[in-house]
């Protein structure tokens, strides 16, 4: 379902299972709710049906929503990594971290997210099994690397899997691929590890948060591990010399149009490459 993130098609994703337990994987920013919900009409879902929300990660693009849907889904347990539960119970503190990457008239556009009751919150650790009745079901694995709190989901039968932010971004009428690094906890020895553990699963099919589903598999997979080392040795040299972020994302940018043979990048690109150096440049400032 496309969560039309500021109004924008092709640029966040979130993914209803449909059977006798509905479920929901990622829901947006706090801004999406709206279409959200009027996604599930489309598909024939009541919010009263849906039995398990999963926000893979706590981002605001994944898991923004969450606090609001979850008033119109009162059948639902929101399911998600222990570490990141804290900031689904009381985001104060994921507000406040948010509010400093992006600023506060940025945060106006995604909205707060709104706390959740932890009586409706259950965690998950390194591996998990949820039935979803008459023969389905899925395992969900935690993912690290994008995010600490990060879980990719299989979904058993299908062989399809939900990888959340563990593969980089390619948008709809875009060849190239962004990775996703932002701060402030990317990691790329451990987040190409995840690359290596997800594909060892033997996926058939990737459903992507931006964009949409893959079926060249093999190719997210090396592409995504590759850039996230290219990346990090190419923005190096640059903090070195201590470049600034704007001058440096810049730089990055020329790949990305290059790889995509555009001419110019749509924002949300530019803004993707913009977050995944700041990450990196983090990443940098905290270890070395």
């Amino acid at each position: 379902m496309d969560t039309y993130a500021l109004g924008v098609p092709g640029t966040v994703s979130a993914y209803l299972i449909k059977g006798p337990k509905p479920t929901l994987v990622d829901c947006g920013y706090a801004t999406s709710y709206e279409s959200v919900l009027a996604g599930l009409a489309e598909a024939g879902v009541m919010p009263s049906d849906v039995r398990y929300l999963i926000p893979t990660h706590v981002h605001l693009d994944h898991a923004g929503a969450a606090g609001q849907l979850i008033k119109h889904m009162p059948n639902a347990e929101v399911v998600a990594h222990e570490r990141g539960v804290p900031h689904l119970v009381d985001p104060t503190r994921l507000i406040e971290s948010s509010t400093m990457v992006f600023g506060k008239d940025v945060m106006e556009l995604y909205g707060l997210p709104e706390p959740i009751p932890s009586e409706r919150v259950t965690a998950v650790g390194k591996e998990a099994h949820i039935d979803l009745g008459e023969g389905l079901s899925m395992t969900l694995m935690h993912a690290p690397g994008h995010a600490p709190h990060q879980i990719s989901v299989m979904l058993d039968e299908t062989k399809a899997m939900l990888t959340a932010d563990a593969v980089g971004i390619v948008y709809p009428g875009m060849k190239a691929l962004i990775p996703t690094t932002p701060p402030p906890s990317f990691y790329p020895d451990l987040l190409v590890s995840t690359v290596g553990q997800l594909r060892q699963m033997r996926p058939r099919e990737l459903l992507t948060p931006h964009f949409g589903t893959r079926k060249d598999v093999d190719w997210v997979f090396d592409r995504t591990a590759e850039l996230v080392i290219d990346w990090v040795e190419r923005v190096e040299p640059m903090w070195k010399k201590k470049a600034t972020l704007e001058s440096v994302a810049e730089e990055m940018e020329k790949s990305v149009k290059k790889d995509s043979g555009l001419g110019e990048l749509p924002i949300y690109a530019r803004i993707s490459v913009r977050t995944s150096v700041k990450g990196i440049m983090h990443y940098l400032d905290k270890n070395h």
